[in-house]
């Protein structure tokens, strides 16, 4: 069998980025897939045709793929396919998370393992508005917040310093909170990562930013709702505020859909395994960033924005995935305290 050693390293994407952002226009249909475009050392596998990839980091005891391969539905598992047969080249555990329906499927005939991870929710854009009772309390929050003197509106800190700034100092203040918030990883909440990218909305008092949403594209059509941010002093309603107008600033400009991203864990009606097993290790994992991340409460108060559409998120991992130096790996490079790349 051939060496690791021997296998040509996948293609970097800074390296053919105008292919991946024209493909990414076309083909991204998951929150998350413009993470590629940020400044960690994204790898990317193409199809026969290069009009669809896979993309992933290589760290030295795993290969993490983040998202579902960017192509047509179609060609989906064939890309799946490479990904593993690549992993297995290098004798490297694969983790590839969160994954749509058709690519776990295609994971699973490869051999991996695979489990019910989440949802991710999105809202329709052509339906949305604040009035009625299915978002009655988002409404009551907005109300209170503006009597408590905020006020919104779209930034701009790639042109405006003051912007920059006001968004650094939120940003500061948020992460001060909460040490853990505080990571170099692809996770990362940093407004300045994919600046040319993203939107912005921000709620303000008194002058001073008191929360932010930054947004990132889908595709051409979408956006991702990624990035919340709230100050400890601001008052209830900031991040409700800003959503809201993120989501009626895109429908005026005839966008079709937002996303809330992964929610991890989350089901709409409560009625799943609530126990998802990955092994004594592979448990320990998700418990550590279950608590890192406070998932069930970034859920809570994302689903006050009730979704038009919920579809379910799969995570798929090899073998020795669970293995101690793997697992450790994997933690690692979600938490951006290692290396990310084998290859730098």
């Amino acid at each position: 069998m051939t060496r690791g050693r021997a296998i040509t390293p996948a293609e970097l994407v800074r390296e053919q980025r105008d292919d991946v952002i024209a493909t990414l226009a076309r083909y991204g249909s998951e929150a998350g897939h413009y993470n590629v475009l940020g400044p960690d050392p994204w790898r990317v596998l193409w199809s026969d045709d290069r009009r669809g990839f896979v993309a992933f980091l290589h760290a030295p005891r795993v290969i993490l793929a983040w998202r579902s391969p960017v192509a047509a539905p179609d060609a989906q598992p064939a890309l799946v396919d490479q990904l593993v047969a690549y992993a297995r080249a290098w004798h490297t555990p694969l983790v590839a998370v969160p994954l749509n329906a058709t690519a776990a499927a295609a994971a699973r005939q490869g051999g991996l393992r695979t489990t019910w991870i989440g949802n991710e929710a999105t809202i329709d854009l052509a339906r949305w508005t604040l009035d009625g009772t299915v978002r009655q309390k988002v409404r009551w929050a907005c109300n209170y917040g503006r009597r408590a003197g905020l006020r919104w509106r779209e930034a701009s800190p790639g042109t405006s310093s003051a912007d920059y700034l006001a968004l650094t100092t939120v940003q500061e203040e948020w992460k001060a909170a909460r040490p853990a918030r505080r990571t170099a990883s692809f996770l990362r909440t940093d407004f300045t990562d994919l600046l040319e990218w993203r939107r912005y909305f921000i709620a303000e008092r008194d002058d001073d930013v008191v929360a932010s949403l930054s947004c990132t594209p889908v595709n051409d059509r979408e956006w991702y709702l990624q990035d919340l941010v709230r100050s400890p002093s601001a008052p209830r309603g900031a991040l409700e505020g800003a959503i809201a107008l993120a989501l009626s600033t895109f429908r005026d400009d005839g966008f079709s859909r937002a996303s809330h991203g992964p929610l991890a864990f989350w089901h709409p009606s409560h009625d799943y395994p609530p126990d998802q097993h990955f092994g004594v290790l592979g448990d320990r994992v998700v418990r550590h960033f279950d608590r890192r991340y406070q998932f069930q409460a970034i859920n809570q108060f994302r689903v006050k924005f009730v979704p038009d559409f919920v579809e379910p998120l799969y995570v798929a991992w090899s073998r020795h995935a669970t293995s101690p130096l793997a697992a450790r790996s994997l933690t690692r490079l979600l938490t951006g305290s290692g290396a990310t790349d084998r290859h730098a």
